[in-house]
């Protein structure tokens, strides 16, 4: 993956990131948070530096995420291999986080499961993203976004 590619892909699932992220937690878990502004979150308007952490956490997920895509070798479709680095991100980053704060703070059940379930989703679509811009594997099973530095033939030994 060249250099342009992978700054690319990166800025258009960080956008889609960025996309989820309001619509999940701003307007469809909205109401499942009011009771927890000022107690377990910090109230949106006004919240201080801390919110520029949001984004920041976002950028530095699908950085990673699209830094492992360009070398792993996943079969199939894009559609394909957008989903399993999806669900890769996914179960190394976002579940295993939700479940932490879930067993560390007093979450209701209902709501975590909401919130597992959303983030899933919204995991599932930045690795389309992130397949479907950066490209998928060559008939050799090479990925066509391996980075450029990756690109010399393998020599056998005797």
């Amino acid at each position: 993956m060249t250099t342009k590619r992978f700054v690319g892909t990166c800025a258009a699932a960080f956008v889609v990131s960025q996309i989820l992220a309001i619509a999940v937690h701003g307007f469809i878990l909205r109401s499942d948070y009011l009771p927890y502004y000022g107690t377990l979150l910090r109230p949106m308007e006004g919240g201080g530096w801390q919110m520029m952490l949001l984004p920041l956490a976002h950028l530095s997920f699908v950085i990673a995420l699209v830094w492992a895509y360009a070398r792993l070798a996943v079969d199939g479709s894009w559609l394909k291999q957008g989903l399993i680095i999806g669900a890769l991100g996914f179960f190394i980053g976002q579940g295993p986080l939700w479940l932490l704060w879930y067993a560390e703070q007093p979450w209701p059940g209902s709501l975590v499961i909401k919130q597992l379930t959303l983030e899933l989703v919204s995991a599932l679509l930045i690795g389309i993203v992130v397949a479907g811009v950066a490209g998928g594997t060559t008939g050799d099973g090479r990925r066509n976004s391996q980075l450029t530095h990756n690109t010399q033939p393998e020599t056998q030994g005797s």
